[in-house]
C-alpha cells in the first residue's frame, strides 16, 4: 500500500519536531561560527552576489543570489554532501528533514546578516543542492605591477571572449578591468580545484 501526503501535511510533519529542529539549528550555528565568509560582489560575479563559507580549510556552504536586470531573481544554497551526511548520522533523521532545516536556518539566520553586509533586501533561498566539498579558494588579489594589457590578455586567454570584446566591455563601462580580471582568476582557480 502506498501513502500520498500533501505538501501541507508534509509541512505539518516537519513542524512536529521542534526540539529536533532546534538541536540541528544549534549545531549549524556552532558549525558556522568556526567558519570564514568570503563575499563576491556583483561587479566580480556577472551581476550576482555570492558567499562561500570555509570551515577547517574546506568550502562547505555556498549561497548564490541571482539578479536579472538588477532585480533579485532567485537564491541557491549549495551544501557539501559530507556536512549533510554528518548531520544525518548525528541526528538520525531523514535527508529531507535535514534539507528543510538547513534551508530554514540559512534563510532565517544567515541571509539577514548577508543583506546587511551587502546592502540588499528581499533575498531568499528557493533551491538547495549538494556538492562534494573541496579546499577553500583564497581571495584573489591583483598582482603588484601587472599591466592593463596583461590583465586583458589573461581574460582573453581564459574565456571565450575575443580580445576586442574584452576591450569593448571595459571601455563601455560594462565591466571594470580589475574586477573582470579577478573574476576570471577566481573562475580559473575554481576549475583547477574542482577538476573541470
Amino acid at each position: 500500500m502506498k501513502y500520498i501526503i500533501t505538501e501541507e501535511q508534509y509541512k505539518r510533519f516537519m513542524r512536529s519536531s521542534p526540539a529536533l529542529q532546534n538541536a540541528i539549528t544549534k549545531y549549524l550555528n556552532q558549525y558556522i561560527e568556526g567558519g570564514q565568509r568570503k563575499i563576491t560582489n556583483k561587479s566580480r560575479n556577472y551581476g550576482n552576489l555570492r558567499e562561500d563559507w570555509c570551515v577547517d580549510g574546506v568550502e562547505t556552504i555556498t549561497a548564490i543570489y541571482y539578479f536579472e536586470d538588477g532585480n533579485f531573481n532567485q537564491g541557491t544554497l549549495i551544501v557539501s554532501v559530507n556536512l549533510l551526511e554528518t548531520m544525518q548520522s548525528l541526528f538520525s533523521v531523514k535527508k529531507s528533514f535535514i534539507i528543510h532545516v538547513i534551508e530554514e536556518w540559512y534563510e532565517d539566520t544567515m541571509v539577514p546578516k548577508f543583506e546587511k553586509i551587502v546592502g540588499e533586501t528581499g533575498l531568499y533561498i528557493n533551491e538547495v543542492s549538494f556538492s562534494q566539498e573541496h579546499e577553500c579558494i583564497p581571495e584573489s588579489v591583483k598582482p603588484e605591477g601587472i599591466t592593463d594589457e596583461e590583465m586583458i590578455d589573461f581574460i582573453y586567454n581564459n574565456t571565450a571572449y575575443r580580445k576586442e570584446e574584452v576591450i569593448d566591455k571595459i571601455e563601455s563601462g560594462e565591466r571594470d578591468l580589475e574586477d573582470f580580471y579577478l573574476d576570471i582568476v577566481d573562475t580559473v582557480k575554481r576549475k583547477k580545484i574542482l577538476g573541470f
